[in-house]
């Protein structure tokens, strides 16, 4: 064992207290630069060779040895006889008496230079790094204690150096921290944790790194990354809120753009703010051209939701007239509102509203109406909600304004279509006449479709249904235009024929690019025959009791596509009783069916019908053939029914 110890450069020496002899082995000697033969062996004597600077502290951590005979390592330096400095390493253990009182102490020694060399040099780049650096020993004393951590414990780096961290006020570094150092020391693995120091004046994350000869700590400030990661994450909600409410926005817009009506506007609103604003009522009230203010009564509602529209609709809400004067959105818990509308109790009441919204609805700086929302919870409105919401009803006011001009402009074009149209029908013996015009489904302008029936000189009566392509002033101008002129030839007893290639010169010379289709019909009661020419339109329906038949033969193409075209007429007699339809393709036509299919639901509807008045035949094929909305075009429709002897056979002639 000594041989092993000697060749590991490892002194032993042995310290008797009673009679102060201390006794040294040659390689303790060495290490003290001291001639083993020359050494006096005595404590001074010892004491004798350490550094000056080093004599004070061991001197008395000496003494505190002798008095707690606790056993000690420590390091220190001592000044061998050329002058040079050597540190080294003793590890002493105390051996006592009967009495509890220590007679000798023994231990090792060993040259600690280079040991002591490399933790300089890693302790001079440990007070260079930004975290805060503790290292202990084995035996849980702080060895090393870097600049940043003696100001995080207020203490010179030197002053814990030797002391135990466990000894230490629990204050200090906390129980935390204490967790950790155990956890640490018992797994010998490195941990780490975040923890409020409070004494270190922050958040730290601190981590442990266990290794033979103690453990590291490692402390660094994270207030700074929580700010920045709190900040991130507050960043993100509101992107992901300002997403949520731009898809929001994006829907209700869609939405609104479908709408036609003010109803349809306000079934987007209520709809709207059910599912995407949590509001339990939204109510939607109008400034008239009157100036007065009119609630909104959408499709979608409860019947407490309609309670409380007729309780608005009597009083009107408390806040209303000053949102409109002020053009300003009021956001209100019920105390608030109460607080500037006490008379207000009794509908908050009725509905019971915990929070309450006025948005005014502004179209070109002007309100024209506010919306207003009711919640049955407590509900806080912050900075970004009251825009997006202040948003979302400028744009639910331009769908208003545009559906109410929208209904202003379809009253003026169903006027104006119906003012070019027969304000009444002739009246001719053996015939009763009825007729009907519908605007297209999703169109404000005026439409091309026009009929007109009209008693010739001769007796004879002429019906005419037409179709110009298109909306607007310039189908309407083409239309009303063919009208007159089929009109004008039709009273000079032009044929059929002779009207349609009229027309249709006319039309191809006038360069307008637009086209259109008619059919001219010519009634012979006398004869009892009918003369058609059909100029690229749906064939006439003409019907026998209830044998339905169309008059299918085509006579030229559409008007104004050939110039200086004759287009040809064809004869048919009529049977004793018969019914005659002459109709646009707004009747029969649709994008999903094919035409022959539904000029077969016409045929079948018409048949079935027979037995019904004239008007109420045209009642039956607009519900059931062209269907109560969403038409693509316009539509007319011109019946006859006929009366009178004569034969039941068809012949048509050329």
């Amino acid at each position: 064992m000594l041989l092993a110890l000697d060749t590991a450069g490892v002194g032993i020496w042995e310290w008797d207290v009673a009679a102060n002899r201390l006794r040294w082995d040659q390689r303790t000697a060495d290490l003290h630069g001291v001639e083993l033969g020359s050494f006096a062996g005595t404590a001074e004597a010892f004491f004798s060779c350490v550094h000056p600077s080093d004599l004070p502290f061991l001197r008395a951590r000496m003494d505190t040895v002798l008095a707690t005979g606790e056993s000690f390592l420590e390091e220190f330096r001592v000044v061998r006889p050329d002058g040079s400095p050597v540190w080294l390493q003793v590890r002493g253990g105390i051996v006592g008496d009967d009495a509890g009182r220590v007679v000798r102490v023994t231990g090792i020694c060993t040259d600690a230079t280079g040991l002591r060399a490399g933790r300089e040099q890693a302790g001079r780049a440990l007070q260079q790094v930004s975290d805060g650096v503790l290292v202990f020993d084995n035996d849980s004393r702080f060895v090393f204690v870097n600049t940043v951590m003696s100001r995080l414990l207020g203490c010179d780096t030197c002053e814990p150096v030797g002391e135990q961290f466990l000894d230490l006020e629990p204050s200090l570094m906390g129980p935390a921290f204490e967790k950790l150092y155990l956890q640490a020391l018992d797994t010998q693995l490195p941990v780490e944790s975040e923890a409020d120091y409070a004494a270190f004046g922050g958040h730290f994350e601190v981590r442990l790194f266990p290794s033979p000869e103690g453990i590291t700590a490692y402390f660094r400030n994270v207030d700074e990354r929580r700010r920045a990661e709190a900040h991130r994450a507050a960043l993100i909600t509101s992107l992901s809120s300002a997403l949520g409410r731009a898809r929001q926005l994006f829907d209700v817009t869609a939405a609104l753009g479908q709408a036609l009506t003010v109803p349809d506007v306000a079934d987007v609103i209520v709809r709207s703010a059910w599912d995407d604003l949590g509001a339990d009522c939204a109510i939607i009230m109008l400034v008239g051209d009157e100036g007065r203010v009119r609630v909104v009564t959408p499709t979608v509602q409860s019947e407490r939701i309609s309670r409380l529209l007729e309780l608005i609709s009597a009083r009107g809400t408390a806040a209303t007239p000053d949102v409109l004067r002020t053009a300003r959105a009021r956001f209100d818990s019920r105390a608030e509102h109460l607080a500037d509308y006490p008379h207000a109790r009794s509908l908050l009441e009725a509905a019971a509203v915990a929070w309450i919204a006025h948005i005014p609805l502004i179209v070109s700086g002007k309100p024209i109406g506010v919306i207003v929302l009711l919640w049955e919870s407590e509900r806080v409105f912050d900075a970004d909600e009251r825009a997006f919401l202040t948003t979302l009803a400028g744009h639910c006011a331009h769908a208003l304004e545009r559906v109410r001009l929208y209904e202003k402009q379809l009253s003026v074009s169903e006027a104006l279509q119906r003012a070019i149209l027969p304000q009444r029908l002739p009246e001719l013996a053996g015939v009763e006449l009825a007729a009907r015009y519908l605007p297209a489904g999703r169109d404000v302008d005026v439409g091309g479709d026009w009929y007109d029936a009209l008693v010739l000189p001769t007796g004879e009566l002429t019906l005419i249904v037409g179709d110009v392509g298109g909306h607007g002033l310039r189908a309407a101008t083409v239309m009303a235009e063919l009208r007159h002129a089929a009109r004008a030839y039709a009273l000079l007893s032009h044929p059929p024929a002779m009207i349609t290639s009229q027309l249709s010169s006319n039309l191809a010379a006038s360069d307008s690019a637009v086209y259109a289709t008619a059919v001219v019909a010519c009634l012979d009661m006398a004869e009892k025959t009918l003369t058609w020419s059909c100029a690229g339109h749906p064939p006439p329906l003409l019907l026998d009791g209830d044998c339905p038949a169309f008059l299918e033969v085509v006579h030229g193409p559409i008007l104004g596509a050939v110039d200086n075209l004759a287009y040809r007429q064809d004869t048919v007699t009529l049977p004793t009783r018969a019914r005659l339809l002459l109709y646009s393709d707004g009747l029969v036509e649709r994008r999903d069916a094919s035409i022959t299919d539904r000029l077969a639901v016409l045929a079948t509807v018409a048949a079935q019908s027979d037995t019904l008045s004239l008007d109420a035949l045209c009642d039956r094929l607009l519900t059931e053939v062209a269907g109560p909305s969403g038409r693509e075009d316009d539509l007319c429709l011109l019946a006859a029914d006929i009366h009178g002897p004569g034969s039941r056979t068809r012949t048509p002639t050329g």
